[in-house]
């Protein structure tokens, strides 16, 4: 199934699901009014687990100006270069930890990564005009923190905001071409085995059983920290460079205490928290 289509489902189900919650309550005259989050939460653990399968992308998203055509190599010269875009796999495990209901920081959690990153390009190269194509695959094991608000419509579903770093060890990677010509002598870009990046994430939270929650999210870089590249969050190969997208779907369950909180007026007790 295509990036676009997955993307164009996500939004359809989000869709439908805000049109049933909005019926549901007209339905009813609009004299029950949903649970809020934050009763359903507070008598629950602060802590649990998450995992999140998903797919990578590489699209050509760059903010900064790059010109990668038009580059010479004894007598060489190329034209019409295409980036493609590949998909790739993702998955994710790890812990969470609920701070508040109220507060602009919801929830932090803090976790492992496997990513799979494939790219590629095209050209043409003159005098002959013969075409060629590079591809790249990378494996990497990464660590991420991530810091989460959450913007609850109801106990059922949410729109979570996300700020997190990321620092990933690319222990596999790889660049072919079917070029028999020195123009890859020219400008061919490898990109770094190590990553440290800042990122942002954009997920929808749905109430999927009693206690389970998914959250299909679309996540971005906005920073490179290592290697630094003048403030780019695209990492280069060959002649191009791309953008790491990553859309996941995370899975998380909650708990309840073996004993039930119990809740005063005192928001600084430890039975109250700041939730």
């Amino acid at each position: 199934m295509k990036p676009t289509k997955i993307l164009f489902l996500i939004a359809l189900f989000s869709f439908s699901f805000i049109s049933e919650s909005s019926a549901q309550f007209k339905r009813y005259g609009g004299k029950k009014k949903p649970q809020k989050m934050g009763d359903f939460i507070r008598p629950l653990n602060n802590t649990g687990w998450y995992f999140a399968p998903g797919i990578t992308l590489t699209p050509k998203l760059n903010f900064f100006k790059f010109e990668n055509e038009g580059i010479n190599a004894a007598g060489l010269f190329s034209s019409n270069l295409k980036q493609q875009s590949k998909v790739g796999a993702y998955f994710e495990v790890g812990r969470y930890r609920l701070l508040s209901t109220k507060g602009i920081l919801s929830y932090i959690d803090y976790g492992l990564s496997y990513k799979f990153f494939r790219a590629g390009q095209t050209y043409d190269l003159s005098p002959n005009n013969d075409s060629y194509i590079q591809e790249y695959k990378s494996h990497s094991a990464g660590l991420h923190f991530n810091a989460n608000n959450v913007l609850a419509v109801n106990k059922n579903f949410f729109f979570q905001n996300t700020l997190g770093v990321n620092a990933d060890y690319l222990f596999s990677q790889k660049l072919t071409t079917d070029d028999p010509t020195n123009y890859v002598l020219s400008y061919q870009e490898d990109p770094s085995k190590i990553w440290a990046q800042l990122h942002y994430k954009f997920g929808l939270g749905f109430r999927i059983t009693k206690m389970w929650y998914m959250i299909p999210s679309v996540e971005i870089p906005i920073l490179n920290g290592w290697k630094w590249e003048d403030g780019r969050s695209t990492f280069g190969a060959f002649n191009s460079r791309y953008r790491p997208v990553i859309i996941s779907i995370r899975f998380t369950w909650l708990t309840q205490p073996d004993c039930p909180k119990v809740w005063d007026n005192d928001s600084s007790t430890t039975n109250g928290g700041g939730l």
